[in-house]
């Protein structure tokens, strides 16, 4: 994975200029106003607003400060006719700061401050990846931080209209290639439109033999001519080329879905369809939703990285951005959540020497991740630390029982107990069988009921296994150091929650017992004495007593 290079700009007038491209990042006497000309009346998104879309999607190559997009939300926002939703999408290969973005857009008009410092508290670090910002329920703005060309290759999308901005192609001619142009070509249909502030002739004919009908439209302000224009509907390329294995097909939107389980996989697997206009059912056999292995009091919150980028620490690192994101803009009062910070200790020489590696390599921003000492981690955490580690300041610890509570908390997401004994797929329909020998039916099925998923005689042929773990909980004491942060090492404890400590886990590869036991209290205590000394010494000489809980995960 390339590393990402953030944008270096002088400026002028509080007008950013490109260090790398020498261009301005927008009109320094009109910006608003030539946005508002070239992107959204040239493409009339007024128009789209009555189109029977269900979603509405606009792409943009260069989000720079995001005028555009901040333009386009007080569009949509202000339209008499809505559609079910917006989706704006846009990638910047060397992206600002959210420092300069506030210092580019300050005081250029009061209409747009709510939009500003709403895309300013979700703006992502720079570096490389795809995120995901919600303005309201009905507008969501994806950015792409990479090179247009390999993010829109990467991307499934039906695009509505491009915004084809960006610096003038005669000083950033690498990103008007016909490769980009074949991107666009191969998200749009044969009603898209487009326009450019660019009327060069490399731009012309790239987009002509990609499949668009160009033609020329009368500039901004001083500028003679611009580009706009629509898809024809059909890309003109070799289809030789054409692999068709990569060629997905239209899926069809369910109207409704079936979840069984009510653990955090299975409450965010409904809040994500309900959130898309899916009706959800989702089954829970117990009284209470995240029963389970989602049933701890706190789970730490943070990214696992890899010393170099991966696919899977891609995923895993993305994950925890977009959930760190979520929970600010929808729990902002810290009611299940905290924003506590991580500590992951190195309690191992091997361990220390990867984490230095991790830092030294440069993938990730110091905002994400630091090396800090065992001084700096005592003095962060409250207690004494022994170990040198790396520290997550964004990261801190959930509630999962509250969180599902939270997410299963939507109006098109029904919940009801009941304990599904057997599954049928018969006339493309889902028969479910409950413990009363009573039927439900539905059209799609998610299983997420962890070590149970494969009871069913459709999944009785995955390879599940159950794997026992006990934390065990403590009362909160005088005596005790008060714990700042959360603490990994070869085990967790997060600050106290409700006047509790909650710490352990055990990883019992063959362990069956379901009660809590005074042996796995013991391997909990003694990865608290590698982690935080002076905690369990405290702990330990009050003879405070411990209670606990045991789940299975699912492997």
């Amino acid at each position: 994975m390339e590393k990402l290079t953030s944008a270096h700009n002088t400026w002028l007038d509080e007008i950013p200029i490109s260090s790398k491209y020498d261009d301005v990042y927008f009109n320094s006497q009109n910006g608003f106003s030539e946005s508002k000309y070239v992107y959204l009346e040239s493409n009339n998104i007024e128009k789209l607003h009555s189109e029977p879309y269900s979603t509405i999607v606009i792409a943009e190559t260069g989000f720079g400060v995001g005028l555009n997009f901040l333009n386009t939300l007080h569009s949509w926002t202000t339209a008499k006719k809505h559609s079910n939703h917006y989706h704006y999408i846009s990638a910047e290969k060397h992206p600002l700061c959210s420092r300069d973005i506030a210092r580019a857009l300050h005081g250029l008009s009061p209409k747009f401050d709510d939009y500003i410092r709403l895309l300013l508290s979700q703006y992502p670090q720079s570096r490389q990846g795809f995120y995901r910002l919600y303005f309201n329920k009905n507008i969501t703005l994806t950015l792409l931080f990479g090179d247009a060309t390999a993010c829109y290759s990467q991307l499934y999308a039906e695009v509505d209209a491009w915004y084809l901005d960006g610096f003038s192609p005669s000083k950033n001619p690498d990103m008007w290639t016909k490769d980009l142009f074949e991107s666009i070509a191969k998200l749009s249909h044969a009603n898209t439109t487009f326009s450019t502030f660019t009327s060069a002739g490399i731009v012309k004919r790239g987009l002509t033999r990609a499949g668009f009908n160009v033609k020329k439209r009368k500039g901004f302000g001083m500028k003679r001519e611009m580009l706009v224009g629509t898809f024809s509907g059909t890309q003109i390329t070799n289809k030789a080329e054409i692999k068709p294995w990569f060629s997905l097909p239209k899926s069809k939107r369910p109207k409704e879905v079936t979840i069984i389980g009510g653990g955090l996989s299975g409450c965010s697997t409904a809040y994500s369809l309900a959130q898309r206009g899916i009706k959800v059912t989702l089954i829970e056999k117990e009284t209470q939703l995240a029963s389970a292995g989602s049933g701890n009091r706190q789970g730490a919150l943070y990214a696992k990285l890899p010393v170099t980028p991966t696919k899977q620490g891609e995923l895993h690192l993305s994950g925890f951005l977009y959930t760190v994101n979520f929970l600010k803009q929808n729990d902002p009062d810290n009611s299940f959540w905290s924003q506590c910070g991580v500590a992951q200790l190195a309690t191992k020489d091997s361990e220390a020497i990867k984490q230095r590696e991790l830092i030294e390599n440069e993938y990730y921003p110091d905002t994400l991740v630091q090396l800090k000492t065992a001084g700096e981690l005592t003095e962060i955490c409250g207690s004494s630390v022994v170990h040198d580690g790396l520290f997550f300041p964004d990261a801190g610890w959930v509630s999962p029982v509250d969180f599902c509570q939270f997410l299963s908390n939507h109006p098109n997401i029904t919940l009801i107990q009941k304990d599904i004994d057997a599954i049928q797929h018969t006339n493309s329909r889902w028969q479910l069988t409950d413990s009363d020998s009573k039927h439900l039916h539905c059209s799609h099925l998610v299983i997420c009921n962890a070590e149970f998923a494969n009871q069913f005689s459709a999944t009785e042929h995955l390879p599940l296994k159950a794997i026992r773990g006990q934390v065990s909980i403590t009362q909160k004491n005088t005596s005790l150091p008060e714990l700042k942060t959360v603490i990994c090492g070869e085990g967790y404890i997060s600050p106290a929650k409700n006047g509790k400590y909650c710490f352990g886990a055990t990883f019992d590869l063959k362990g069956k017992e379901r009660d809590v036991t005074a042996s796995d209290h013991n391997k909990n205590l003694k990865k608290l004495s590698a982690a935080l000394p002076d905690f369990h010494q405290s702990l330990t000489e009050q003879n405070l007593p411990l209670s606990g809980r045991t789940a299975f995960r699912c492997s």
